[in-house]
């Protein structure tokens, strides 16, 4: 039996939560290589965690309704069909009076059920109210906040703009921070078979981190890096048989510049305007070049 075959859809869910060791997380990622359906299946459930969190985070930070407040402080009521305490104590009045009928339990626990179901039917009331707002705000945002690519799925440009756009522009964008140089390299070399971070510095680019993605044929590479004024790129990297020479390519707001070699396509694909991306691109490419080899 393959280890493709080995991964349940609570796999696929854990992945997507976070929740997975790196070498539970490694046999995950490469179960997606194999199976298209089920890469498609992860993203769409990380864009609908996406539209979740933006619809309904206003609604879970607002405070709980003044009336389940007051039935949370309440002490918890005596069982049913208890009677009364008797404490001993005498009640003075009139000789004969009878002691005024308290109001049943039954009806006092109906009260409170009917205040707690009007306060939750509000409550899921407004929720839904901003759902729809927030449904609504995120179909009508201009495509320039995510940008696409209009080339072939299959071209190691149009990966490489795919995976920008799923992961460059996140709050999260990497899985291993530039902090954990050591261990990201290692992970590089293991997966891609190269371990490549260019120094690009000098033009302005720090590096963030890296994470392993999805490629046209096998595992890539993919480092994020982000000027002072909050710019980011991404260098992407995979095994290529063929050699091109370098090309460049401008989409819906985004620059994608490609050159191979030693055996790897290199794309670099950003936001940032034409003559950074080519300053950017020609020091990625010379830092590839003149740097040794990484030990394995």
């Amino acid at each position: 039996m393959t280890p493709s075959a080995l991964i349940e859809e609570a796999d696929l869910h854990a992945l997507v939560d976070g929740e997975l060791d790196p070498e539970r997380r490694r046999k995950v990622e490469d179960h997606l290589l194999q199976h298209p359906d089920d890469a498609a299946l992860v993203e769409s459930w990380r864009r609908q965690n996406a539209a979740l969190r933006a619809a309904f985070e206003p609604v879970a930070l607002e405070p709980p309704p003044l009336s389940l407040r007051e039935a949370a402080a309440r002490p918890p009521a005596p069982p049913a069909g208890q009677g009364p305490i008797e404490t001993g104590a005498i009640h003075w009045g009139r000789p004969g009076a009878a002691p005024r009928p308290a109001r049943k339990l039954d009806e006092i626990r109906a009260s409170r059920r009917r205040q707690a179901l009007a306060s939750t039917l509000l409550t899921l009331f407004a929720g839904a109210a901003v759902a729809v707002a927030g449904l609504l705000f995120l179909a009508s945002r201009p495509p320039a906040q995510r940008p696409t690519l209009t080339v072939a799925a299959t071209s190691y440009t149009a990966r490489a703009g795919l995976t920008y756009a799923t992961y460059a522009l996140d709050a999260r964008p990497v899985e291993i921070d530039a902090g954990r140089r050591g261990e990201l390299l290692a992970w590089l070399q293991e997966r891609v078979g190269i371990s490549r971070a260019p120094d690009l510095s000098g033009v302005g680019l720090r590096l963030l981190g890296g994470r392993v993605a999805p490629g046209v044929a096998s595992p890539a590479g993919f480092l994020v890096y982000q000027r002072a004024d909050g710019g980011r790129v991404g260098l992407y990297f995979e095994r290529a048989d063929a050699v091109a020479a370098p090309s460049g390519q401008r989409g819906q707001g985004i620059s994608v510049i490609e050159w191979r070699t030693g055996g790897f396509a290199f794309v670099l694909v950003g936001v940032l305007p034409p003559d950074a991306m080519q300053a950017a691109a020609e020091a990625a490419a010379a830092a590839v070049v003149a740097a040794p080899p990484e030990a394995r």
